[in-house]
């Protein structure tokens, strides 16, 4: 039996949805999985000794992997030859998040560790606009056929990483000022109080403990914020108004259960969609082509 470690940070919690469909697609070929949902407040480093492959999970942020993250990847000790994959997640696929994960590639390299395997599940986004369902459950159906894909790569010893090229290697070094960009922005952060309720969720989910109640009796905000979304977009009332990025803001969560039992009439994407979708059609086709020929379906 292989022991495998999925070690992953998770915003609004698309991240931990992946990890835990994965979890059970790589039971189904006998693997043992254990999953971590990485913590931004403790960086423990971890035995990974114990494990015989590891997968980093994350979602993009801004053509980056999460600082908290890379905080935590970068505490840990990878044994010399461990076999790593990586599973990253983001509401599109343009070649700009191509290099995303080259900071994380680099430390597994310092380690001697063995990392493969890249894959870029399609979620739908939590900020900048709301996704049609009708989109989200195809890009839920796409992402059904590249579990297939990485379990049998992984399970088969089959590498598939891009080489990073220069230009999304580029973005991804100058949009790095997204990992202070919560912190200044949180300034501006403010409640609505004619439409809190005080049910204290946002301060009860925050990851950081960044939002707290003051001496009025009011939600309010110190300055150590990821920018992860879960207050503005799980806040039941819309109360929370989130400063520079106001005007993307997306209020409430997908109910992923309910949109994969939705039937399609017609495919969402096609080879003439336009504008921001169409980055999507290569997604699409490369899916659909690599899962035919492993599965000839």
């Amino acid at each position: 039996m292989t022991n495998c470690l999925l070690l992953y940070y998770t915003g609004t919690f698309n991240t931990r949805y992946v990890t835990n469909i994965l979890k059970s697609r790589l039971e189904k070929v006998d693997f043992n999985v254990e999953t971590y949902e990485i913590d931004p407040l403790n960086t423990e480093r971890l035995d990974l000794s114990k494990y015989d492959i590891i997968g980093l999970g994350y979602p993009i942020y801004g053509y980056n992997a999460p600082w908290p993250f890379l905080k935590f990847i970068l505490k840990q000790k990878f044994p010399k030859g461990m076999k790593v994959f990586i599973y990253k997640n983001s509401g599109e696929t343009e070649i700009a998040n191509d290099a995303s994960s080259i900071s994380v590639v680099h430390k597994l390299r310092f380690n001697g560790a063995v990392c493969k395997n890249e894959y870029h599940f399609l979620m739908p986004y939590n900020i900048h606009f709301r996704f049609d369902e009708n989109l989200v459950k195809e890009m839920l159906d796409m992402d059904e056929k590249l579990y297939d894909i990485l379990v049998y790569e992984i399970t088969h010893d089959i590498p598939n990483i891009k080489k990073y090229k220069l230009f999304p290697r580029f973005v991804a070094f100058w949009v790095k000022i997204q990992f202070i960009g919560g912190d200044i922005n949180s300034f501006l952060y403010k409640v609505h109080h004619d439409k809190c309720t005080h049910c204290g969720l946002c301060i009860k989910r925050c990851p950081t403990k960044n939002i707290y109640e003051n001496k009025k009796g009011q939600v309010a905000f110190h300055h150590n914020c990821l920018m992860c979304m879960r207050c503005s977009f799980f806040c039941p009332t819309a109360a929370i108004d989130i400063g520079f990025l106001q005007g993307w803001k997306v209020n409430g969560r997908y109910d992923f259960a309910k949109i994969r039992q939705l039937k399609l009439d017609k495919p969402y994407i096609t080879k003439d969609t336009k504008g921001f979708f169409k980055c999507y059609i290569k997604t699409y086709d490369y899916i659909n082509t690599r899962h035919k020929e492993i599965f000839g379906e």
